[in-house]
């Protein structure tokens, strides 16, 4: 990492800091012989050093996520199979939750398409984009919460 991305990626985690503050510990770390720190640990550092008890998430990829919950899946611990299987029902579960506010926004929807328009090619456009955002938001909602296990499970880990 160069010394732009990471005085960048510390100015974004230090965000708890009032901005005199914040100035003040970037320019501690603006003349380091070497960036090859990682700012998230360096931001929880300062946030110790001045007392705040905020803790800076650490960031995950999808794919590291996905790796890290089919690595559990093998291993021979009963108790976090157990718990990665629960997940995945629990995220079935949700899925189906999700639908039903999406159901009867649609129905609502389409008594008004069938009481005031005649056209089925507006209804069937409106009813393609009200489908893709119920994708999208199942999609998000699922990355979220699979990075959110595979970080509790990382850190029951090292625990």
């Amino acid at each position: 990492m160069n010394k732009e991305q990471f005085l960048k990626e510390l100015k974004k985690n230090l965000n708890r800091l009032p901005r005199k503050e914040k100035k003040e510990e970037l320019k501690e770390y603006e003349n380091l012989p070497n960036y090859d720190l990682d700012p998230i640990t360096e931001a929880n550092k300062i946030y110790n050093k001045k007392g705040i008890s905020y803790v800076v998430p650490k960031k995950i990829s999808l794919l590291n996520a996905a790796t890290i919950l089919t690595n559990k899946l093998q291993s021979k611990d009963k108790n976090s199979i157990k718990s990665i299987l629960l997940f995945f029902l629990y995220l079935l579960f949700l899925l189906i939750i999700i639908k039903i506010p999406f159901i009867y926004v649609r129905d609502m929807i389409s008594n008004l398409f069938s009481n005031y328009f005649q056209n089925d090619n507006i209804y069937s456009i409106w009813y393609l984009i009200f489908e893709l955002l119920y994708a999208l938001v199942t999609i998000l909602i699922f990355i979220r919460l699979i990075k959110n296990k595979a970080l509790s499970l990382e850190k029951d880990e090292q625990k």
